[in-house]
């Protein structure tokens, strides 16, 4: 395949890859493993989270809604783990939704939305060694499944949506997959 693309491009063949845009890229048996280990410990540290306690769960979206509080000290650090925390979805899909409902806040940054933040901290410190597992199928199967809650924001009544995609085993689109994660990722 190298050579048939080399044939029309030019490039160089650089062998196995086992870091590529932050992300580390494990061979399995079964596929490959992709976490962000290095950029967790990279989002905790300028955060001065290192040394909080780990927790088990991420924050609980019903408690993260409009709330008059005092403004956050500081947006630019805000700002900062927020996109961290966008990019780091692509492995991470259990943060997903949260980090979401994080974001529709960025206008009003307050302690509560914060604390928030820390709770996804907390959290991705708990969990630093999850990632996302690419399989090996031969099926080439294409299943997708959707879910809504009907006019469960509390802010706006709105409904909240979402999808995902499988392809073969392999999941292929971002989703709010809160309990279905446990079975895709793998602790190493």
């Amino acid at each position: 395949m190298i050579q048939l693309l080399s044939s029309k491009f030019k490039l160089r063949d650089l062998g196995a890859v086992y870091y590529f845009l932050r992300i580390e890229v494990h061979p399995t048996s079964m596929g490959l493993m992709l976490r962000q280990y290095k950029y967790i410990l990279d989002i905790l540290h300028p955060a001065g989270m290192s040394f909080y306690k780990p927790v088990d769960t991420s924050i609980s979206t019903s408690k993260v809604t409009v709330m008059l509080d005092y403004l956050f000290f500081d947006p630019t650090q805000f700002h900062q783990i927020i996109s961290a925390f966008q990019y780091l979805i692509f492995t991470r899909l259990d943060i997903y939704f949260v980090v979401n409902k994080v974001c529709q806040f960025m206008h009003a940054l307050t302690d509560i939305y914060w604390a928030a933040v820390k709770c996804i901290l907390c959290y991705l410190k708990s969990m630093i060694s999850f990632g996302f597992h690419i399989t090996r199928s031969s099926s080439f199967a294409l299943h997708n499944f959707t879910d809504a809650d009907w006019a469960g924001s509390v802010d706006d009544h709105k409904s909240i949506g979402d999808y995902f995609v499988f392809f073969g085993n392999t999941l292929i689109s971002n989703a709010r997959l809160l309990v279905l994660l446990s079975k895709l990722s793998i602790k190493s």
